[in-house]
């Protein structure tokens, strides 16, 4: 990999008791909500930080006076002497921080130990408490992942904050033990993605600077936004679509141009297709600034994985946040949806669909789903190394989007399925355009992005810690063997935008430095948007004119600080 064979790694100063509480910070941050397993009324009274053959002791009470007050005791005060600084300040924060506060992907209320367990019991669930139960575990030395399920819904039962305080009040045993030497392993790993990526930045930007000065000089920041150009009125139509083949239906969102006799020519076709867990209304603004600029625009519901589903799984009427046929289906999706415009041309559209080049635009398992359909092919031999249980702590691995590529492994009892996405099988060649913005591309592999063969442009942040930049774009883009691709790296940018705000502002604490993220945030999604309707005029309808955007000296000129974008078109190494 790029990380391994590129960069080196010098490691930090590291504190292992500090260690071991950051990776205590991750059991409330990533997605640590845990599985009734012991008797009630049985709860922990003493922490365990284990180093090899050496150990000591910390009361749990010693914490819980720290956290309700900041008081001190001289027990815990062995263990802050040998934090630094900036770690004792943020550990009565993190000890009282609720879950929802520390992840904005939760909605802003307190899980009711129902819905709790219904996600802790779901595959993607036991997977992260298993991982974290490696680290954190019973008085025994085992992975105490059951136990810290049941803490965690014995915590929602008596409708407290799911808080790192209120878990270690609740854990149904006498001791608790912390892994020292694995989380150091851990932090070493996450330390190394971090240097990594800091570099990579350094190296891209410079590199995007240099292709921009060999550009051609135009006054690249004159050129006007396309997103707010708009110069057609926007329709809205529904269609709900049943692929008997399947047994699905589906809903499809449709945008278009209110009158297509204004339209000169061929009409471009751009599918959009949404994340792990979201609606078609995430997509609302980019589909209508493409159907405002001459785009007919498809937004698909994939009904096993959308925001329905996993509302579905809190209520008890699925047991997954997603089902893993979504692998199969999504891309699947998106050619019914073709096959179905093809039918309809004729009558709405006057024969004017240009549907032996479409354009597919996704975000994050969206992504995965515009390269699969586009031609990636699946690497099973690589996902199950990675998916190993098993497997030692590497920077490869400290990787959150694989929680959810894992589970494609599932499908090896499914006739017909692996064959599906490692034969080609799920390809349309209608695609002539993907455009993947924080895709999911690790499940891939090498030789699976190297079957793509259209135009493809991928975009991704450097804060981004759903789907880190180096494993899922970076590798994925030195792997494209065509000329027209293009990376586009968001410095200061995460998974998405709210996801974004929350780790600026806690590295940039203060209302002018969000005020100033803001501000660059809103226009980066317009660069985003006008970038989509570039890509999309010049590789599906030819139009050479909008060349000029699809230039690092265009996003140099017209991007600001703190969220700047670069433009790359080759790696530098």
């Amino acid at each position: 990999m790029l990380l391994n064979l590129r960069y080196g790694y010098s490691p930090r100063p590291s504190w292992i008791t500090s260690a071991a509480l950051r990776l205590c910070k991750g059991i409330t941050t990533g997605l640590g909500t845990l599985a009734l397993w012991a008797l009630p009324g049985q709860c922990a009274e003493t922490i365990y930080f284990d180093y090899n053959i050496f150990s000591r002791s910390l009361p749990i009470s010693s914490l819980e006076t720290y956290a309700a007050d900041g008081s001190v005791d001289h027990e815990l005060a062995t263990y802050l002497a040998l934090m630094p600084p900036e770690a004792q300040a943020q550990l009565q924060t993190i000890l009282n921080q609720p879950l929802t506060g520390l992840n904005p992907d939760i909605e802003d209320r307190n899980f009711s130990s129902f819905a709790l367990s219904q996600w802790l019991y779901s595959p993607i669930g036991e997977r992260v408490l298993f991982d974290v139960g490696k680290l954190v575990q019973t008085n025994a030395r085992q992975n105490s992942w059951k136990a810290l399920r049941a803490a965690m819904i014995f915590t929602a039962d008596d409708d407290e904050e799911l808080s790192l305080i209120n878990i270690l009040r609740q854990f149904p045993a006498e001791n608790i033990r912390v892994d020292l030497a694995l989380a150091q392993d851990l932090a070493r790993a996450v330390q190394t993605n971090v240097n990594t990526t800091d570099q990579l930045v350094i190296d891209l930007a410079q590199w995007a600077q240099v292709a921009a000065a060999l550009e051609p000089t135009l006054n690249y920041s004159a050129l006007p936004s396309l997103e707010a150009r708009a110069p057609f009125d926007v329709v809205k139509r529904s269609l709900v679509l049943t692929d008997s083949a399947r047994d699905r239906t589906y809903s499809v969102d449709l945008y278009r141009p209110d009158d297509l006799s204004n339209i000169e020519g061929p009409i471009p076709v751009m599918v959009l297709s949404h994340g792990y867990g979201d609606t078609n209304v995430d997509s609302l603004e980019i589909a209508r600034s493409l159907a405002a600029n001459g785009f007919v625009v498809a937004l698909p519901e994939h009904i096993g994985s959308s925001k329905a589903y996993q509302e579905a799984l809190e209520y008890g009427l699925v047991d997954e946040s997603f089902e893993a046929l979504e692998f199969v289906n999504r891309p699947r999706d998106i050619s019914f949806l073709l096959d179905t415009l093809e039918q309809q041309n004729a009558g709405e559209f006057q024969e004017r669909l240009q549907l032996d080049r479409v354009g597919v635009m996704g975000h994050s398992f969206g992504g995965y789903t515009a390269l699969a359909t586009a031609g990636a092919t699946v690497d099973v031999e690589q996902l199950q190394q990675q998916c190993n249980p098993a497997a030692e702590i590497g920077p490869e691995l400290v990787n959150i989007g694989l929680l959810l590529q894992c589970r494609l492994l599932e499908l090896e009892s499914v006739p017909g399925a692996l064959t599906a996405l490692t034969s080609g099988e799920l390809a349309d060649e209608r695609v002539g355009l993907v455009i993947a913005i924080a895709p999911i591309t690790n499940l891939f592999g090498s030789q699976g992005m190297d079957h793509l063969k259209v135009p493809v442009v991928m975009l991704g942040g450097a804060y981004d810690v759903a789907a880190p930049v180096i494993l899922e774009q970076v590798d994925a883009f030195a792997s494209l063997t065509g000329t027209d691709k293009y990376f586009y790296l968001g410095e200061k940018i995460s998974h998405n935008l709210e996801l974004t705000r929350t780790l600026f502002s806690l590295l940039h604490p203060g209302e002018e430095a969000e005020e100033r993220v803001d501000q660059s945030l809103e226009t980066s999604v317009s660069i985003v948007r006008t970038l989509s309707i570039a890509h999309g005029r010049t590789y599906l309808l030819g139009e050479d004119s909008y060349l000029p955007y699809l230039t690092a000296a265009y996003v140099q000129a017209v991007s600001t600080e703190p969220a700047k974008i670069h433009l790359i078109r080759d790696l530098p190494f």
